[in-house]
Protein backbone atom coordinates (compact mmCIF):
# COMPACT_ATOMS: atom_id res chain seq x y z
CA UNK A 1 0.00 0.00 0.00
CA UNK A 2 1.12 3.61 0.33
CA UNK A 3 4.84 4.06 0.71
CA UNK A 4 7.09 7.07 0.71
CA UNK A 5 10.64 8.03 1.36
CA UNK A 6 9.41 10.40 4.05
CA UNK A 7 11.65 10.89 7.06
CA UNK A 8 11.00 8.84 10.16
CA UNK A 9 8.41 10.08 12.62
CA UNK A 10 11.16 11.13 15.05
CA UNK A 11 12.59 13.59 12.52
CA UNK A 12 12.77 17.23 13.63
CA UNK A 13 10.04 18.18 11.15
CA UNK A 14 7.58 15.70 12.67
CA UNK A 15 4.54 16.99 14.48
CA UNK A 16 4.35 14.41 17.25
CA UNK A 17 1.27 16.13 18.69
CA UNK A 18 -0.73 15.55 15.49
CA UNK A 19 -4.24 14.28 16.16
CA UNK A 20 -5.06 10.68 15.24
CA UNK A 21 -6.33 10.25 11.69
CA UNK A 22 -9.61 8.34 11.55
CA UNK A 23 -11.95 7.43 8.70
CA UNK A 24 -14.07 10.52 9.46
CA UNK A 25 -11.03 12.84 9.40
CA UNK A 26 -11.06 15.36 6.56
CA UNK A 27 -7.63 16.01 5.09
CA UNK A 28 -6.10 18.07 2.32
CA UNK A 29 -2.64 18.68 0.95
CA UNK A 30 -0.37 21.13 2.68
CA UNK A 31 -0.37 23.92 0.11
CA UNK A 32 3.21 24.93 0.96
CA UNK A 33 4.54 21.63 -0.45
CA UNK A 34 6.10 22.01 -3.90
CA UNK A 35 5.69 18.92 -6.10
CA UNK A 36 6.06 17.53 -9.58
CA UNK A 37 4.83 14.40 -11.34
CA UNK A 38 7.49 11.99 -12.61
CA UNK A 39 5.92 9.09 -14.50
CA UNK A 40 3.74 7.40 -11.84
CA UNK A 41 5.51 8.88 -8.83
CA UNK A 42 5.44 12.33 -7.28
CA UNK A 43 8.49 14.12 -5.92
CA UNK A 44 7.73 16.75 -3.30
CA UNK A 45 9.71 19.33 -1.35
CA UNK A 46 8.78 20.99 1.91
CA UNK A 47 10.78 24.16 1.43
CA UNK A 48 10.09 25.39 4.99
CA UNK A 49 11.49 22.21 6.57
CA UNK A 50 14.07 21.34 3.90
CA UNK A 51 12.59 17.86 3.44
CA UNK A 52 11.96 16.00 0.21
CA UNK A 53 9.62 13.09 -0.39
CA UNK A 54 9.12 10.63 -3.23
CA UNK A 55 5.73 8.98 -3.39
CA UNK A 56 5.09 5.61 -5.03
CA UNK A 57 2.08 5.28 -7.36
CA UNK A 58 -0.44 4.54 -4.59
CA UNK A 59 0.80 7.33 -2.33
CA UNK A 60 0.83 9.62 -5.38
CA UNK A 61 -2.81 8.73 -5.97
CA UNK A 62 -3.62 9.70 -2.38
CA UNK A 63 -1.85 13.03 -2.96
CA UNK A 64 -3.97 13.54 -6.09
CA UNK A 65 -7.19 12.63 -4.29
CA UNK A 66 -6.44 15.19 -1.59
CA UNK A 67 -6.13 18.07 -4.03
CA UNK A 68 -9.39 19.13 -2.43
CA UNK A 69 -10.29 18.31 1.16
CA UNK A 70 -11.76 14.83 1.50
CA UNK A 71 -12.64 12.42 4.31
CA UNK A 72 -10.18 9.58 4.78
CA UNK A 73 -13.09 7.17 4.28
CA UNK A 74 -13.65 8.46 0.75
CA UNK A 75 -9.94 8.14 -0.06
CA UNK A 76 -9.99 4.54 1.20
CA UNK A 77 -13.12 3.72 -0.78
CA UNK A 78 -11.59 5.07 -4.00
CA UNK A 79 -8.28 3.26 -3.47
CA UNK A 80 -9.95 -0.06 -2.66
CA UNK A 81 -11.86 0.10 -5.96
CA UNK A 82 -8.98 1.35 -8.10
CA UNK A 83 -6.34 -1.02 -6.72
CA UNK A 84 -8.65 -4.00 -6.11
CA UNK A 85 -7.75 -4.41 -2.45
CA UNK A 86 -10.03 -5.40 0.41
CA UNK A 87 -11.50 -2.53 2.39
CA UNK A 88 -9.98 -3.47 5.77
CA UNK A 89 -6.41 -3.71 4.45
CA UNK A 90 -6.86 -0.52 2.45
CA UNK A 91 -8.17 1.37 5.49
CA UNK A 92 -5.36 0.19 7.76
CA UNK A 93 -2.59 1.02 5.28
CA UNK A 94 -4.11 4.30 4.14
CA UNK A 95 -4.80 5.57 7.66
CA UNK A 96 -1.22 4.74 8.63
CA UNK A 97 0.11 6.65 5.60
CA UNK A 98 -2.19 9.62 6.25
CA UNK A 99 -1.13 9.69 9.91
CA UNK A 100 2.53 9.78 8.94
CA UNK A 101 1.77 12.45 6.35
CA UNK A 102 -0.08 14.53 8.93
CA UNK A 103 2.82 14.19 11.39
CA UNK A 104 5.26 15.20 8.63
CA UNK A 105 2.99 18.14 7.70
CA UNK A 106 2.42 16.82 4.18
CA UNK A 107 -1.32 16.76 4.86
CA UNK A 108 -3.47 19.02 7.00
CA UNK A 109 -6.69 18.33 8.87
CA UNK A 110 -9.65 20.35 7.68
CA UNK A 111 -12.90 21.10 9.44
CA UNK A 112 -15.63 18.57 8.55
CA UNK A 113 -18.19 19.71 5.99
CA UNK A 114 -21.33 21.01 7.66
Amino acid sequence: MPDSNAPDADDNAANEDAPKVELASVLARNESIVFTDLDDTIVMMDVDEGQYYELDPIAARIWTLLETASPASKVCETLAKEFNVDAKTCQEDTLEFLQTGLEQRIFELQPPAS
